[in-house]
């Protein structure tokens, strides 16, 4: 699958202009300010309907205006799909999807052209909240079966239904316990069969991309402690009816259900401590890495599906060591979105590379600087 073009209007700084992109390596190059970041995230956000930075609708809006208009024709085999968003950032905010310019809605729109992304953010998988791994366990367990974005979308439903009904009586509570038991149950499941898939990919990959005096990093699953590995999902389920129950009172004095998915956690242990309170600043960019890419290689596996990649100011996380094998397993037959401010100095390129220079928000070829307008 690859994204052959994309017209950006209205998006951050980006001129408003169709860019074809290369079959394999993109290079996005230039000075910092000059809008590279800003480009690759409109293939995220035209993908994912999301970015990889921390940044709302309002914030991926071009100053002045009311919206963005994102479209782009993605290429699988034969055949030719055009995906367009128009966003508008009013109050509150509206967004219309298009397939070949029929409406449709999210479930149908995403997995069209998922991509995965790579960034500074992703340091967070290892040092940041824990909203930041369970996002992207959900979102691993998404791209290996589609049915989970309707799992998580009824789960936080019907935890924002018990949350709204704590302050009533305990008949109402408990219609709402069973079924939020029930969401839990499937979202637990979800999660523990992504870390059990994730686990193994995560050592081959890590095991390339660490130095041999690197700790060995394990990962595992952290739910409620009095949650039991070995129970099925009935149990699960059953277990978490009692909870909400007994726990009513507690609940009630904290104002919101403290108990469910919404509190769990991907604990990553470096050397059996945990790792953001040992691992040096270079050590955690190689683990998010590693985590990113051990994800994507799983998912094309599982999925016989070749995922476009985006690697954000790709020479600013990485050594150059780790920064060329990173690169190497990248390059195996799949499409690339890179951006550096170095240029293609920056790494040793892989052949075919695609290069293309931006100057304030504009898309120029690094051969005959010509503007894609």
């Amino acid at each position: 699958m690859e994204l052959a073009s994309l017209r950006a209007t209205g998006f951050r700084n980006l001129a408003s202009a169709r860019l074809d992109w290369g079959s394999g390596c993109n290079l996005v190059s230039g000075p910092n300010g000059q809008g590279k970041t800003n480009l690759l995230e409109a293939i995220a956000v035209l993908g994912n309907l999301r970015s990889f930075r921390a940044a709302g609708a309002r914030k991926l809006v071009c100053h002045g205006t009311a919206g963005f208009d994102l479209e782009g024709e993605v290429v699988e085999g034969t055949t030719r799909t055009t995906l367009r968003q128009v966003v508008e950032v009013g109050s509150p905010p509206r967004r219309q999807l298009f397939i070949d310019d029929q409406p449709v809605m999210t479930d149908r729109y995403l997995p069209v052209c998922p991509v995965v992304a790579m960034s500074s953010e992703d340091r967070g998988l290892v040092v940041g909240e824990p909203v930041v791994r369970r996002a992207f366990l959900d979102r691993f367990a998404y791209l290996l079966e589609s049915a989970v974005l309707e799992e998580v979308r009824t789960y936080r439903r019907c935890l924002r239904q018990r949350n709204a009904a704590l302050d009533h009586g305990d008949d109402q509570l408990a219609v709402w316990e069973r079924a939020l038991a029930n969401a839990a149950a499937r979202v637990v499941a979800r999660r523990r069969t992504a870390v059990e898939r994730l686990t193994g990919r995560f050592g081959d990959v890590y095991d390339d991309l660490a130095p041999d005096h690197f700790p060995r990093i394990t990962l595992e699953y952290r739910p409620e402690s009095w949650l039991d590995p070995s129970q099925t999902s009935v149990e699960v389920e059953e277990m978490y009816v009692q909870r909400y129950t007994r726990e009513r009172a507690r609940d009630r004095r904290m104002g919101h259900t403290l108990d469910g998915p919404h509190r769990h956690d991907l604990a990553l242990r470096a050397d059996g401590r945990t790792a953001r309170d040992v691992l040096s600043s270079g050590q955690t960019k190689v683990v998010a890495a590693a985590l990113r890419l051990a994800m994507l290689e799983h998912v094309e596996h599982e999925r016989q599906r070749v995922l476009p990649v985006i690697v954000d100011d790709i020479d600013a996380e990485l050594d150059r060591s780790t920064l060329d094998r990173v690169v190497r397993r990248l390059g195996m037959g799949r499409q690339v979105f890179l951006s550096s401010a170095h240029g293609e100095a920056a790494f040793r390129a892989p052949s075919g590379m695609r290069i293309f220079v931006m100057e304030a928000g504009r898309r120029l070829t690094a051969h005959d600087r010509e503007i894609h307008e």
